[in-house]
This record gives structure tokens, sequence and C-alpha cells, in this order.
């Protein structure tokens, strides 16, 4: 039970910690003179199994400044994200897998 505890208070963490650093880089891209964002699709290929938890994961890229779930699959294996800023869409995809989804799967498993 303390470890499901710990990881839900881990999950709020690092969602606020990416509440703020994203919303700082969307600050920064607005208040430019010369707006400079490569925006972008990308397909996330997720290990997350219950609705719940496909659910959570698409809120959580929601609720992030600079991205937005557009689709799930029928299977819910995979998600189609919209990022303001796309350098390697891999590198976005890892980001999401070992933050967000890690996360989610040690406060449900």
């Amino acid at each position: 039970m303390l470890r499901k505890v710990w990881a839900i208070v881990k999950l709020l963490v690092l969602f606020n910690k990416e509440l703020l650093v994203s919303g700082i880089a969307v600050l920064i891209e607005v208040i430019r003179p010369r707006i400079k964002v490569r925006p972008g699709i990308i397909r996330l290929d997720t290990e997350l199994k219950t609705d719940f938890e496909i659910t959570l994961l698409a809120c959580l890229i929601c609720l992030t400044p600079g991205t937005l779930t557009l689709d799930v699959s029928r299977d819910g294996s995979t998600l189609f994200i919209h990022a303001m800023n796309i350098n390697e869409s891999e590198d976005l995809a890892a980001q999401i897998k070992n933050s967000f989804e890690k996360a989610i799967l040690e406060v449900t498993r």
C-alpha cells in the first residue's frame, strides 16, 4: 500500500515538473520575436493495457503545454500526439515512455 502511495506522489511530482518546464518553454516561444518551432505529429506505441492507464496517459499529455493527444488506436496500443516543437520524434516518444508511461505503470501495477 505504501509503495502505491509513493508511486502516486512521484507521478504527481513528475507531472508538476513537466507542467512547469513545458509551460516555460511555451512562454519563451510566445514572447520571442520570431517563432522557431517545428510542430509535428508522432506515433507513440505504448505498453499500457487498461482503458484507465491509456486515458491517464492521454490526459497527462494533453494537460502538458505544447502537446496534445490527437487519437488513440482502437486497440489502445498507439497514441498519436501533436507536439509544438519536435526535433526528433523518437526522442519525444522515448521521453514520454520513460517518464509518464513508466510512472503510470508504477501506480497501476
